[in-house]
């Protein structure tokens, strides 16, 4: 399925109803070529591309044409971050730990962090719920709360004129 087999294929199926899509990255080969990204946030471009659209639509097709890019990003680029981050951290926590026991015994507590037999084990678990399977869930809540609001409200309304009914 090339490029313009896929554009055709959104056109004539409700999959991409009214979503202008950025011009292609490929090459006279085919192969992808991508630059880096100038957005402020990330589907700016594709928003641009469909100012002209309703919001609510427009962000559920957006978030929804999106899905993939963001799990992507948070299985392989976002969970890398956080592991250079704790390790950064800890690190540095261990580096603290080192020069301050070397000051305050004016050397004689003192010993090389390289050099010691734990070296630096932490117990770390991942999150097992991605930021995109929260997102998701509180959508679904949000329509479930929805959802229970117009049923309370019909219901009330439908007791009132019960009521109203009964009286004349």
């Amino acid at each position: 399925l090339d490029y313009a087999e896929f554009l055709n294929l959104l056109q004539t199926s409700h999959w991409g109803s009214g979503i202008k899509l950025p011009p292609s990255h490929l090459n006279e080969r085919g192969l992808v070529q991508l630059q880096a990204s100038r957005e402020k946030y990330f589907g700016e471009r594709l928003r641009k591309y469909n100012t002209g659209k309703s919001g609510k639509t427009l962000d559920f097709m957006v978030a929804r044409s999106q899905d993939q890019a963001m799990q992507l990003y948070e299985t392989r680029i976002a969970s890398m971050q956080r592991f250079v981050a704790m390790v950064v951290m800890f690190h540095q926590m261990g580096m603290r730990v080192e020069t301050f026991f070397d000051k305050i015994s004016f050397g004689f507590w003192g010993y090389r962090m390289d050099r010691t037999h734990s070296i630096m084990r932490i117990a770390t678990t991942a999150s097992p719920v991605s930021g995109a399977d929260v997102r998701q869930r509180m959508r679904q809540l949000q329509l479930l709360k929805k959802v229970q609001r117009s049923i309370h409200v019909i219901s009330v309304a439908y007791l009132r004129y019960k009521e109203e009914k009964r009286v004349r």
